[in-house]
Parts: C-alpha cells; structure tokens; sequence
C-alpha cells in the first residue's frame, strides 16, 4: 500500500545503494534539507512578525477585549448607524487569542504569534513540496511563486490562521502516511472546528474535501472504500463539530450569507479580481503561469484528482483576490509531484552546518532589534486628526470616517467615540453598504445621508472629492487639516 500520493510517482529509495553510501547520502540530504527549512522558516517568520497597522486587526483585538470581559456579542456594538444589528463575530476564537496575549505579555506578544505563523507556514509549505516531490526534486520553481503570493496575506488578521489551518488540511490529506493523516477522524473535526471559530474560509476547507473525494473517485477510488472512506466520514463529523460554537448554525451558514451581499462587496479591494497591474495581481498570474507549465511539460501527465481540485482554487483567486493566499497552496503539492527528478546537490556536511550557525546568529540580534520597535505602526491613521477633534471636545459626536479609519477610531477611542461604519461588510445592511460608497466618491447624495444619519464631524482624506466638496459647502467648515486627513465640522 502506498504511504503518501507523492510515492505513486516519486519513489524515494534507489535499489542497489549500498549501507555506507546510503547512510552518507542520508545524512547530506538531513543537513541540506536542514538548511533549506532553516532558510524558509526565517523568511516565514520575518513576513509574518511585521509591526501591527491593519485596521481589521485594531477593530480584532478592541473585539477581543470585549468578549473577555462581556462575552460574545451576537449585536452590533461599535456603530451609531445599526446600532443592535445581529452581528456573528466569525474570529471570536483568534480575537479572544488577541486579546489574551495583548492583557498578558502586552501587543509586542501578537507579532511574535504572527511570527510563530509564519514561520509554521513557510516550513509546512516547503516540507509539503519536498514530501510530494519524494525529497528529489528542485521545488523551489514551485515554492517561491506560490508562498510569494500566499504570504501577501500574512498580516495580523485572522485569515492567517486560515491559511495555516489550510496548509495543515492539505497535509492531512495529501500526506496519508502523517500521524494526523492516518488518524482522520480525529484530526479533521479537531481541525475545523478551530477553524470554524476562528474565519470564515473553513468554506474552502470543506470544498477541498469534496473536490478531492470526487476526484480521488475519477480516479478509480471510491468515497465508500479504504481511505477515502475514512476520510468521508470524517469530514462528516467535522462537518458536526463545527456546529459546537456560540452561534451555532449562524456562523456555519456565515460565509454563505457574505455571498448573497455580492453588490457591497463589489467594493471592497480584496474580494475584486486581480489586477494584474498591481503586485499581487501579478504575482498570482506568475504562479498561474509556472503551475500551468509545469503540467505542461511534465512527463507524467496530472491525475483527474489533481485538475479537479486544482482548477476550481485558480478561478476562486482569479474571481477574489482573497482567495488567492489559498489557491496557490492547492496547487503547490500539485506541481511539485511532477516536477522532474533532480540529483542531490553536491554540498558538504561542514557547509551546511556553518550556514545554519551563521543564519541563526544573523536573525536573533535582527529579530531582538526588531522586537525593540513600538509593536503599533498607525502612520496611515488619522492620530492628530483625531486629536484635534478630542481636543475642541467633540467626541462622541456623528462621526463620518473611512471604513479603515473607523478601525482605528474604535481602537483608540470607542466606546466615547462611535462609528458610522466600518469594514464589518458582513454585518451592514447591503443598502446601507451601498449607498456609503457612492458617497464615499462624491456622490450628490451626501446631503441626504448626511442629514438622514445627523452627521456632525467628519474625518477625511486630505484631497479626497468629498472633503473638497465639504470645504466649498457653506454648512461646513475645516477644523483641521493634514497631509493625511481633514477634520470638517458641521457650522
């Protein structure tokens, strides 16, 4: 019986090798490959332990403190537009992680577990790639592109815990001969229930699942047989788990509610198509373009299993962007199964042992002075802003503000200070959603918002066309400015 699907194409041992070289050859392969971790695991670790700026996170971790404190909301507590509106908090678990960390060892403690993601990210990739390349192959053509585009998403939200729960997913299922991979029905319910509780992606979890029961099917291995039977029921019962949760059938159904709110969602960057003029935009079609070559010119040609489960991520990341940090994972252990062999590189034991010491001594001084920083980085936010409006006494006022601002703002000054709205998509009525974001570009239908929701200060991009309308209006006035933000007060 096969022990992982890598083997059914990439035999690891050679018949003939005597003990001694066997042995020798072992060993430069343990340290080589020693090495090679090492490198991937600090490159996770340096992406993941950046300085803490996204506003999803601020409006996390203010959540996160409340729930230790009150327990779970299930209504809107931040805004004074939909105030009491049924809200599923769907990262309860990780905000709770937030908060608990930041009470603890302060917010310093949260780049370090960003880090600790990374790294576990980087080395689950690179060792997937390696174990379904049999240990032979020159994964790296593979790894950089898909990791590259993964790790655009490794940032202080809990998406991340959602690709790290989606990498351990694909090694359950792809490395059969894993401790978790023979023991399925432990180890998926384990898994997505905290994966359930922690971000709505465990969607794309279940989907992976069935794609691949499916096509292990195409292939001549039936759902109600050995393995595939396993993991059948499995996925049934962590179908069930994932019920055990303070919402129940609410945060299951939760990704399938965002779904239905396609017109407010149309605006939000991360769930657009790719532009591929843009960074990540072009990173994912580089990926698209070197996993299409490589079943390309492989010489084996890919199971129907691994075009079923294959093309569905890719225009998942070619319909949201989002969903690209997952779509190139997929495809990794994919590609790198038909990457061609490739003999072992000619490096000495010695070499490799100094190149390990030399980049653990190099990181742990980089990492301490890095550490050392201030763990917030709110250059993007409005802090003086902010401030004057504190300081002329108007908070607590109608506050009109960006979605990421509002992140901030409920961060630093909630509950004195409410939001009109923020980036909780999920939550708002889709309407409402709407008819923000035409007023966010200057649409003539501010003064109706605006007079509908009584709103008294607003907080703006300096040059944006609303704060330049608002500046001509006679009903207005500029009560402080920056490169960054205007602060308008109702006359």
């Amino acid at each position: 019986m096969n022990t992982s699907y890598a083997d059914e194409k990439n035999p690891r041992s050679r018949p003939g090798d005597t003990a001694p070289a066997a042995t020798a050859t072992a060993t430069r392969s343990a340290l080589a490959r020693a090495r090679t971790a090492l490198i991937w695991v600090v490159l996770g670790w340096t992406a993941g332990m950046e300085r803490l700026d996204d506003n999803s996170f601020l409006t996390h971790l203010r959540t996160g403190r409340w729930i230790l404190d009150h327990g779970v909301p299930h209504s809107d507590i931040y805004s004074y537009t939909v105030p009491g509106t049924r809200w599923v908090a769907q990262s309860w678990l990780v905000e709770v992680l937030y908060a608990g960390i930041a009470e603890s060892v302060g917010p310093t403690g949260i780049r370090v577990l960003c880090g600790m993601l990374g790294a576990a990210s980087a080395y689950l990739a690179y060792r997937l790639a390696d174990r379904a390349a049999g240990g032979r192959g020159r994964t790296v053509v593979v790894l950089v592109p898909a990791l590259y585009v993964s790790s655009l998403y490794w940032v202080e939200r809990p998406l991340f815990v959602g690709v790290l729960a989606f990498l351990a997913l694909v090694w359950i299922v792809e490395i059969p001969d894993l401790a978790a991979g023979r023991r399925p029905l432990i180890a998926l319910p384990v898994l997505m229930w905290l994966w359930v509780n922690s971000h709505g992606s465990f969607a794309l979890g279940f989907a992976y699942l069935a794609l691949h029961l499916l096509g292990r099917w195409a292939d001549g291995h039936a759902p109600w047989k050995d393995r595939e039977r396993r993991l059948l029921q499995a996925t049934g019962l962590a179908f069930a788990a994932c019920f055990l949760n303070p919402y129940g059938a609410g945060l299951v159904l939760f990704p399938v509610e965002l779904l239905t709110r396609g017109e407010a969602l149309q605006y939000v960057h991360e769930w657009k198509s790719p532009d591929f003029r843009t960074l990540a935009g072009m990173a994912f079609a580089a990926w698209i373009v070197v996993f299409v070559a490589v079943l390309a010119l492989a010489r084996a040609r890919p199971t129907r299993r691994d075009v079923l489960v294959s093309l569905p991520f890719l225009l998942l990341g070619l319909w949201a962007m989002r969903n690209a940090a997952v779509a190139s994972l997929v495809g990794l252990p994919i590609a790198a199964r038909l990457l061609p062999a490739a003999p072992p590189p000619a490096r000495r034991p010695r070499l490799d042992v100094a190149l390990i010491t030399a980049v653990v001594l190099l990181v742990v001084p980089l990492t301490r002075g890095d550490l050392a920083q201030p763990p917030f980085d709110l250059s993007k936010y409005p802090v003086a802003a902010m401030r004057a409006v504190e300081g002329q006494g108007l908070l607590g006022r109608r506050l009109f503000t960006t979605p990421a601002w509002s992140g901030y703002v409920i961060h630093r000054y909630w509950p004195r200070q409410r939001v009109f709205m923020d980036d909780r998509f999920d939550m708002y009525p889709t309407a409402f959603t709407v008819n923000y974001w035409k007023v966010r570009h200057g649409d003539a239908r501010w003064r109706a918002t605006f007079e509908r929701y009584r709103v008294e200060v607003v907080v703006w991009e300096t040059g944006a066309s609303l704060t330049e309308i608002l500046s001509a209006s006679p009903s207005w006035r500029v009560l402080y400015r920056d490169r960054l933000a205007t602060v308008l007060v109702r006359r």
